[in-house]
């Protein structure tokens, strides 16, 4: 549970290659350091179960940002068309065309300033653990005539996990199991030393990850009053998740 939560909700990546990925671990197994360093794999089965939540978000997401654009579109045309006509005599001298010459003023407003830069290794989706290329978003213009005045791609919009996490290059995100490595060793010291975290981060990162399983704790409970009431009902379940959740929630709190 520890090494699923820690996936889904911690937030410190490392970016390495599969040459530097096997020097480290090589070396810190000839140190004998108590720590992982890196989360474990996790099951194929909750990987599969990853992969499709992740496709169906952004099959969600992709419908979102499509009837944005055509309702958009819709407007702007309507705007555009009543611009065009007279007031009084409803005459309309809309054209199609575009009449902007190259080099002028509204040619260069209308084609440069009304688009985003491109860029491949831009993506509108982000993992709860973090790992995002919002920083290429800045390039994002919400005034665009290409894109919809109202969609938002900043990574709080989309949720989504990718346990398999790489760059437009192929090289891997490897999160960093301080969460994981706290619960079995419960040592500080050990985090800063041998998890390279800075000792100010510390206790901010442990509390995050604790007011998370809270949250999760108080969910079941809360869940567990309603699946009572119920005739027919996955009280069971819930219940022996629960009771896990509490045990981690307590020991992570001493």
């Amino acid at each position: 549970i520890i090494v699923i939560l820690a996936y889904l909700f911690t937030k410190m990546p490392w970016h390495l290659s599969d040459q530097q990925y096997q020097t480290l671990k090589s070396s810190r197994r000839e140190q004998m350091f108590n720590s992982k360093l890196f989360l474990p794999p996790v099951m194929e089965e909750f990987r599969q179960r990853i992969h499709t939540y992740t496709e169906i978000i952004k099959q969600v997401y992709g419908y979102y940002i499509e009837n944005v654009v055509d309702v958009r579109e819709i407007i702007r045309h309507e705007i555009i068309l009543e611009e065009y006509i007279l007031p009084f005599s409803n005459i309309s001298f809309y054209s199609t065309v575009d009449n902007y010459d190259n080099g002028t003023i509204e040619y260069y407003l209308h084609h440069h300033y009304s688009e985003h830069e491109q860029n491949r290794s831009i993506s509108p989706f982000v993992g709860l653990s973090g790992l995002t290329h919002e920083i290429f978003m800045k390039n994002f213009n919400s005034h665009s005539w290409d894109l919809a005045y109202y969609i938002d791609l900043s990574s709080k919009v989309i949720q989504f996990v990718d346990i398999d996490c790489m760059d437009n290059t192929g090289v891997a995100y490897h999160l960093n199991s301080y969460a994981y490595d706290f619960f079995i060793i419960g040592s500080q010291k050990l985090l800063i030393e041998e998890n390279t975290l800075e000792r100010g981060n510390v206790y901010n990162l442990l509390l995050d990850f604790n007011l998370v399983i809270s949250s999760i704790k108080i969910s079941l409970e809360i869940v567990i009053v309603d699946e009572k009431k119920q005739i027919s009902s996955d009280l069971r379940f819930f219940q022996q998740l629960y009771d896990k959740i509490k045990i981690i929630h307590k020991n992570l709190c001493t």
